[in-house]
């Protein structure tokens, strides 16, 4: 296979996990509303559990930019399905943050926490380091967007949720993860 044809295959890869990423981003909020928003969500955008922040977590440090750009456009679909289909900066900006905070902690991941990009040293310590970084990154870009637009009142206090929800929704989603693995693992005698 020559050098384009190569390259048009990763191209046509990475398009398709930009959609994988994406559709997973908007039915995991779906599932996400369904079982939490009446009852753990502190203000707009701001949940005490937060599902789909674990897999922002798990499609950026695996796959980069490319995860990033599938939650960006995930979630740019779900505010034009579930928000005002008419503000279009409100929704483009929330979801270009939805998926650069994930982006961003990852590079400070990697800068501050010394984390490798193929996530070799990625410990159970490391994990949790980067896991809050990331819970606080995303909640402050978000709540600092919100509350510029007024979408929010109490800026700190959904700063606190959106963080304890990212992290609560990362750490389930990623337990869940690990265990899906120990369990393929395991042998039948």
């Amino acid at each position: 296979m020559n050098e384009t044809a190569t390259e048009k295959v990763s191209l046509r890869m990475q398009a398709w996990l930009v959609l994988a990423c994406g559709i997973a981003y908007f039915y995991a909020f779906e599932l996400n509303a369904y079982w939490f928003n009446h009852w753990l969500e502190f203000s707009r955008g701001a949940n005490w559990i937060f599902i789909p922040s674990g897999l922002r977590l798990l499609f950026v440090l695996v796959l980069a930019s490319t995860g990033a750009t599938g939650i960006a456009l995930g979630s740019i679909a779900i505010n034009y399905s579930f928000d005002d289909p008419n503000a279009h900066v409100f929704n483009i900006v929330t979801g270009v943050i939805s998926g650069a905070a994930p982006y961003l902690a990852r590079y400070l991941s990697t800068t501050w926490l010394k984390l490798d990009t193929q996530l070799t040293n990625l410990t159970s310590r490391t994990f949790f380091k980067v896991s809050i970084l990331f819970a606080v990154v995303n909640a402050l870009m978000h709540q600092v967007w919100f509350y510029w637009v007024g979408h929010t009142e109490n800026f700190i206090g959904s700063i606190t949720a959106m963080t304890v929800g990212d992290w609560l929704g990362s750490a389930l989603v990623l337990a869940t993860a690990s265990l899906c693995i120990k369990l393929c693992k395991i042998k039948p005698e």
